[in-house]
This record gives structure tokens, sequence and C-alpha cells, in this order.
């Protein structure tokens, strides 16, 4: 609940520094608060797209792309934060993290199917059958 409330604020300043036509720093850090806050509703929809495009090279070209933008956010933010493409690149970085986790995304899966597969054998488990 408190991490949604600090979003919520967090895009309320966004926007509110975008329609003061304010740059810097803030509203950076304010936009990648907010991408933060948007990862939870877009991640089946990102992870599905990410499934779909089980590839090497798609693998590659999220992460590099996903590398590349956090260091220009990075970068903005020790110089200033003073571009205009900064705010909506720093929106969209968290998105972009979990784009590149495509192959974490399938080592996860494999676990987690391991994971159900032993609490089912232990559900299951009777002692009195052997």
């Amino acid at each position: 609940m408190a991490s949604g409330i600090v979003a919520l604020v967090a895009t309320g300043l966004a926007i509110a520094l975008l329609i003061f036509g304010k740059r810097g720093r803030l509203l950076t850090l304010t936009s990648v608060i907010a991408g933060l806050a948007v990862v939870p509703f877009a991640a089946p929809y990102v992870v599905a797209g990410v499934r779909s495009a089980d590839s090497a090279t798609f693998d590659g070209a999220a992460t590099l792309i996903a590398v590349v933008a956090t260091a220009w956010v990075v970068f903005e933010l020790k110089d200033g934060g003073t571009r205009s493409l900064t705010p909506w690149l720093a929106l969209l970085v968290p998105c972009l993290w979990l784009a590149a986790s495509g192959p974490f995304i399938g080592i996860y899966e494999f676990v987690q199917g391991g994971l159900d597969s032993a609490e089912q054998f232990t559900t299951e488990f009777d002692v009195n059958d052997y």
C-alpha cells in the first residue's frame, strides 16, 4: 500500500513538473519511480512478448537497449537531466529491464515448475503408503 502511494505521488509530481516545463534531476527521478509503478501492470504483457520472441537475438537486443537506456538515465542524473527525452526514457527504463530479463524468465519458470512439482509430491505423500 505504501509503495503504491509513493508511486502515485511520484507520478503526480512528474506530471506537474512536465506541465510547468521544469527539467532536471527531480523530474528524471520521479519518472523512474513512476515507471516502477507501471511495471506490475505491464509485466504480464511484457513477459508474454518476451516468451513469444524467444530467441537469442531478441534477448541480446533487449539487454543492449536496457543497458543503453539505463546508462543514459544515469548520466543524465549526473549531468542534471536537462534533455527533453530523458523523463520519457526514465519512465520506460523499468519496463526495459523487465524485457531484458528474457533468459531469466525461462529459468524462473523452470524453477517454479520444479517447486510446484515438489509441493504436489509432498501434499500427496502419505507415510502409511510405504
